[in-house]
């Protein structure tokens, strides 16, 4: 993947990133002698990035003092992978994946959704590398895209 595809995928999340190889594990999919190559999936990225979506989506409304009921109701709305797909395409995030996990993505769905949770936990994780809480950075990029 080129150069500028890494720049679209951070002005996107309003992140950058200070290691690279993460953002490419979660935009190519999974390549070399890995017994997994033709998987386009990063799945241990996808279920640290629904966690801490899922953290960060409750804290913000738990942090407007809104009742259990009421961020529960934000939780479902938010926290699930057609939501993700949803904000993918607003956003212009397919473009950024490589033209096999692009593809993989199919028009719209479950593999989007879930390339936007293996975004959010190399952001996660990134940020902690680079001596963050993680949440912090998470945070700001779902306000970017507009998921809290």
């Amino acid at each position: 993947m080129a150069d500028e595809d890494k720049v679209d995928l951070e002005t996107l999340l309003g992140y950058s990133f200070n290691e690279p190889e993460l953002m490419m594990r979660a935009v190519t999919p999974k390549g070399g002698n890995d017994v997994r190559a033709t998987s386009t999936k990063e799945p241990g990225l996808a279920v640290l990035g629904e966690a801490v979506i899922c953290c960060t989506v409750v804290n913000h409304f738990y942090s407007q003092g809104l009742s259990e009921e009421r961020i529960n109701e934000e939780r479902e709305a938010r926290v699930c992978r057609e939501n993700y797909a949803r904000v993918a395409e607003e956003i212009g995030l397919r473009n950024c994946l490589s033209p096999s996990k692009r593809a993989a993505a199919g028009p719209r769905g479950n593999a989007l959704g879930e390339a936007f949770e293996e975004i959010m936990g190399a952001v996660y994780l990134d940020d902690v590398n680079a001596g963050g809480t993680g949440i912090g950075a998470c945070w700001d990029v779902l306000k970017k895209v507009k998921v809290i």
